[in-house]
């Protein structure tokens, strides 16, 4: 196993260890204190720990080059300036224990001292995704243990330091924070006097890799607007639309000691209140969440008045802004302020997106039907909203996962809009991390021990983990300079197209979560094979690209073997399986129909549709395959019926009904699913493609 991972890492690990070898022998800091045993203890108050390091730099006033690398998330500040383009949830998600990605920070050289030996790096850490709670999603998965995880920690490395950085801690003000279930900062705590020794710490086992995709970054800020829900007790702030982002208030006039707490949501309740159910993560409403956890696991920040004026451009209060997690939201409840929040900069969100360059495809893209361009907006914005950290998820509040149908669903209409070209590395990477040791790919990456209608094991279902060879696919397509460094995660569906076929001889894949949320969807068994032939046909792709001609033959013929079985089991007069919108679009689009019956299974199609006035009643795969299938053949019409099609089911009834992102469903939900989901989004690439 070790040679074949040694290959599958090739292109990214030669460039690692080009520059990063001395930092990956140094050893991990944290702060010593012990990992809880008491799960109840990790919901507790932990305060975040600073660390502090001086040094001398040689005389000059050049740039200072900080490389960092880090399990959890970390701010760092040098002479305590930021540096000059500040990442936001540094750095990026990965399986810690196969990659950490570091991240390079260029601080100006006027940030250095008069005097070279009082030079000051600090730290400050936050849990992230490598100190997550033993939380229960949907009362069963825990995160924590499938994940690598540990008390976070860090390495550093000063480009010039004359010596090795001697670091001190303390406790922050930072006294709880976590990615899912938000953070709180007590600005009257006193502040520790006391700095304490660092520990040396096993840290994460991965091998350090320089960040190539993009960073998250923050953009400018959006005001909200404020209203009392009751007289002096709660008010609600509207940010306009739903975004991802970090939120930031002003404060003015609190007196000390007062816990402001705030809740966000994507929806309002009947009473105007803000409605949390939609975010909750992992669908804890009724305290299944495990010892400690919350009785609902909302989005939730909490703020100490500290009682003095802050410095800088809002002087005249105090600002809370978390530093280690975002929210997805239109609104924020803040419960405990005696102070309307209005006027400039009193309530504000930052919203945060990965650093993509636009494709002058999307950037040029003025339809003349409005309708087109209202749903291209939600899409985008969803789209940003599914990106943070590196890892393009399913939802950015209650799951906020690297789910493989989402990307099979929707990385064309990504790529369509910017360049996603290492971003997606990056995606494939985390898959070939998680497939290293068993050779299974998994259902999300990172895993998080979600496995369903897999082959036992971690193993995912067909439909999602065949996201990596239609990504490798994709790269290679759209962006030919990458193609090398995409072929490089061949062996990884070599090795899994093995394990697969031997698992299913027949052809035929029984399980899997199949065409999640169709209205009317084809049979499971359906979608999994359909996609498993896709599977195989590309592996074969790929091992003629790469010159292995025994290779592809071998998996053409397991493709035509699928393919075979596919059309005798499924297959009749044109009618694939059960006939729905969904079986004949994943049949046709996916080249499964025999050709003598794809003029019978067309007008089924279409006759499917017009059943419904040309309303979609089609899942994750089948409304993007639907579209360009009928678009790519000579019936543009239907699909552009499809996607304006007026009232339930279709994206203009979102729309209609207040939506700013795409629902995770066609109908309308307000306390289960997520009211910002992409995999919907599909329908982006067909207008890029053919809306005008």
């Amino acid at each position: 196993m070790k040679g074949l991972w040694a290959l599958v890492c090739a292109a990214g690990a030669l460039a690692a260890w080009g520059g990063l070898k001395e930092l990956q022998q140094a050893p991990w800091i944290g702060d010593g204190r012990p990992t809880f045993t008491d799960e109840a203890d990790f919901y507790g108050e932990e305060c975040a720990p600073q660390f502090k390091a001086e040094f001398t730099l040689p005389p000059g006033d050049g740039d200072v080059v900080v490389t960092v690398a880090c399990a959890g998330y970390c701010e760092v500040r040098f002479n305590g300036r930021h540096p000059v383009q500040k990442p936001a949830l540094m750095p990026l998600w990965s399986p810690f224990d196969k990659s950490v990605y570091t991240e390079k920070l260029v601080f100006r050289g006027e940030a250095r001292r008069a005097h070279p030996q009082k030079n000051t790096l600090s730290v400050t850490l936050g849990n992230g995704f490598y100190n997550l709670p033993p939380l229960r999603f949907w009362g069963h998965h825990c995160f924590r243990k499938e994940l690598a995880h540990g008390r976070p920690c860090f390495k550093v490395e000063v480009a010039g330091a004359k010596e090795p950085l001697k670091w001190r801690w303390r406790n922050s003000r930072i006294t709880r924070n976590s990615v899912y279930l938000g953070e709180e900062f007590d600005w009257a705590r006193d502040e520790d006097a006391t700095w304490k020794p660092v520990a040396e710490v096993a840290g994460p086992k991965g091998v350090l890799r320089p960040r190539v995709a993009p960073p998250t970054i923050m953009c400018p800020s959006v005001p909200g607007k404020s209203r009392w829900l009751k007289e002096g007790s709660v008010q609600v702030v509207d940010f306009g639309v739903n975004m991802t982002g970090i939120p930031r208030f002003l404060f003015v006039g609190q007196r000390k000691g007062t816990r402001i707490e705030i809740v966000y949501g994507e929806r309002l309740n009947a009473d105007g209140s803000v409605n949390v159910l939609t975010q909750t993560a992992g669908q804890i409403k009724r305290g299944q969440g495990g010892p400690g956890a919350p009785q609902v696991a909302c989005q939730r920040d909490t703020y100490v008045v500290g009682g003095r004026d802050c410095k800088g451009p809002f002087h005249g209060g105090e600002v809370f802004s978390p530093h280690f997690t975002w929210h997805i939201c239109r609104y924020a409840e803040v419960r405990g302020c005696d102070r309307l929040l209005e006027g400039p900069c009193s309530a504000e969100m930052q919203p945060i997106v990965p650093a993509l360059r636009e494709e002058i495809r999307a950037a040029k893209y003025r339809p003349r039907n409005p309708d087109f361009a209202r749903i291209h907006e939600i899409c985008r914005r969803t789209f940003l909203a599914n990106a943070i950290g590196g890892v393009q998820s399913d939802c950015p509040g209650r799951e906020r996962l690297g789910y493989g149908g989402d990307i099979v669903a929707t990385c064309e209409a990504y790529m369509m809009n910017w360049d996603m070209g290492e971003f997606y590395l990056k995606t494939l990477q985390d898959f070939a991390d998680e497939a290293a040791d068993d050779g299974w790919l998994t259902e999300t990456a990172p895993y998080v021990g979600i496995a369903v209608k897999g082959f036992g094991g971690r193993s995912g279902p067909i439909s999602w983990t065949v996201a990596v060879p239609v990504l490798m696919d994709a790269l290679i397509r759209h962006y030919p300079d990458l193609k090398d460094r995409a072929l490089a995660f061949y062996p990884v569906c070599a090795r899994y197209a093995r394990m697969v076929d031997a698992k299913c001889p027949d052809g035929i894949v029984p399980q899997c979560i199949g065409d999640h949320e169709a209205l009317a969807r084809a049979p499971d068994e359906v979608t999994a094979t359909a996609h498993w032939h896709q599977f195989a046909s590309l592996t074969a792709k790929f091992a003629g690209m790469l010159g292995k001609n025994d290779e592809a033959k071998e998996f053409a013929a397991l493709a035509a073997k699928i393919r075979a079985a596919f059309a005798a089991k499924f297959v009749k007069d044109g009618i694939v399986a059960n006939g729905t919108q969904s079986a004949q679009a994943i049949g046709l689009y996916l080249g499964l129909v025999p050709a003598e019956q794809v003029p019978a299974a067309e007008a089924a199609l279409v006759k499917a549709l017009e059943a419904t006035g040309f309303g979609p009643t089609t899942g994750i795969f089948s409304t993007r395959y639907m579209l360009m299938y009928l678009s790519e053949h000579g019936k543009r019409d239907c699909a552009e019926k499809i996607v304006l099609h007026k009232g339930f089911p279709g994206w203009l009834h979102m729309l209609d009904q207040g939506a700013t992102t795409l629902w995770e469903t066609w109908k309308e939900s307000d306390d289960v699913y997520s009211n910002c989901h992409p995999m919907f989004g599909s329908v982006d690439e067909w207008l890029l493609r053919f809306g005008r």
